[in-house]
């Protein structure tokens, strides 16, 4: 797991999460939604990176944290609200998190860890020194 109870505790006020996963919208948080809002956060993200790192990771890098915490929002958010009414700045980060999610998928944002090929490969000896010749100079000043 990416992020925990505290983390999302701390992304939302008391009161919005005990609306967002309390289903009689007063008392406690449900935990047991909010840690259904984690796992299918962090199921997400592990399938954007199973391609490119062994998972599980051994350390989770800080921004996999910023973006599995959008997720698990906007998921307790998908769980109340209409579609047409979703706030805007919730959508946005939400798409923020998958873009960026694609974006280390695909290689051109790096986590700081070694990729999974490249950690079950032994290190490849270096080959030596290239020699390079180039063709024969040829004579042009008749031209």
């Amino acid at each position: 797991m990416y992020i925990t109870r505290e983390d999302v505790a701390a992304a939302v006020s008391r009161a919005e999460l005990v609306q967002l996963s309390n289903d009689e919208g007063y008392g406690e948080p449900d935990w047991q939604i909010v840690d259904r809002a984690i796992a299918y956060a962090c199921e997400l993200a592990d399938g954007y990176l199973m391609g490119r790192y062994a998972l599980p990771l051994e350390t989770a890098p800080s921004i996999l944290r910023h973006l599995c915490t959008d997720i698990a929002r906007h998921w307790l958010h998908q769980r109340r609200i209409n579609a047409a009414d979703f706030p805007k700045p919730l959508e946005a980060a939400y798409g923020n998190a998958v873009k960026l999610l694609e974006q280390i998928r695909d290689g051109k944002i790096h986590l700081g860890i070694r990729a999974a090929a490249a950690a079950t490969e032994k290190p490849q000896p270096e080959g030596g020194a290239y020699h390079v010749r180039g063709k024969a100079k040829q004579d042009w000043s008749g031209y």
